[in-house]
């Protein structure tokens, strides 16, 4: 068995370089087979990657980072069909948590790597939203409204690191949040709505582990979309920590739909995977094309 290990020291505030170097540690003690992609930019990570997996036949690509590493290896992830095995080291590590990756320790990961006499794996549906006439990937939650503007206010933090910077970035939002119309179709049927946040889901947490669309599987060839209708700051404030345990989904205000093709319009931005996708509107449906990911 061949590994290629992708590590985005940057991942987490510095988190990827301290996993990065445990996880290289541990595969030349175990005497496993390995090459590592470790680099100081997303685009020669990238080119790197593409590189090493034309150039050799890997059986399993680890890759040490967040969301975000996952985001940006989804174009190669299809192209070549390798499984994935994550190793979290981000900030919300939502899709490590959504397939099971998340809470493993190194050395039994590695170890049960070592002793299978092949890679089981499973398939995972990937969305592709459009926006601006740019297609993204994405694996688990488009955030908009509300949602996005934290995210905003939470990746220009310099000082505040890791999940705390969500919680600030809520907190100073919350004040000047207001409920933006929104045109929402889905499978051709349109509705409008002065909605606070909009979400389109094919994972169930986002932000760190935060429930936001519990029901939501990525292996279901769906689509879920959740949206908080018109309410005041102080409300919304109230609500948004029921977020944490999923215990938001039966307040009046939270509504859910399911469908293949998602259209979103309003005068707001969107996010996939925690990264900026651009403003609406925005087309979402579910590719064609699976990824492969290691089943632990």
């Amino acid at each position: 068995m061949k590994i290629l290990l992708v590590i985005n020291p940057k991942s987490g505030g510095g988190k990827g370089n301290r996993v990065g170097n445990e996880v290289r540690e541990l595969c030349n003690k175990l005497q496993l087979n390995f090459e590592y992609v470790l680099e100081n930019s997303l685009e020669s990570t990238l080119t790197n990657t593409s590189q090493q997996l034309a150039n050799e036949k890997f059986d399993v690509l680890c890759a040490v980072g967040g969301d975000g590493l996952i985001h940006d290896l989804l174009p190669l992830l299809v192209k070549d069909q390798i499984p994935l095995l994550i190793f979290p080291a981000g900030t919300g590590n939502d899709f490590a948590r959504t397939v099971h990756h998340f809470g493993r320790t190194h050395q039994k990961i590695l170890k049960s790597l070592k002793e299978l006499p092949e890679i089981k794996s499973h398939d995972v549906d990937i969305g592709v939203v459009k926006s601006s006439g740019e297609s993204n990937p994405f694996v688990q939650i488009i955030s908009t409204g509300f949602d996005s503007l934290v995210n905003e206010r939470a990746n220009n933090f310099r000082l505040i690191k890791g999940k705390v910077k969500y919680i600030v970035a809520v907190l100073l939002e919350i004040a000047k949040c207001k409920a933006i119309p929104f045109e929402i179709s889905v499978d051709g049927v349109t509705t409008k709505v002065d909605a606070m946040l909009v979400c389109v889901a094919n994972g169930s947490t986002y932000g760190g582990g935060m429930k936001i669309v519990p029901h939501a599987k990525n292996d279901d060839d769906l689509l879920e979309l959740m949206y908080v209708a018109k309410v005041s700051a102080l409300r919304l404030l109230f609500v948004f920590p029921r977020v944490f345990f999923g215990a938001h989904v039966n307040h009046p205000k939270v509504h859910f739909m399911s469908g293949k093709e998602i259209r979103l319009a309003a005068p707001t931005i969107a996010y996939g995977d925690g990264e900026r996708i651009g403003p609406l509107p925005i087309h979402a449906k579910l590719s064609e094309q699976k990824i492969r990911v290691v089943t632990i």
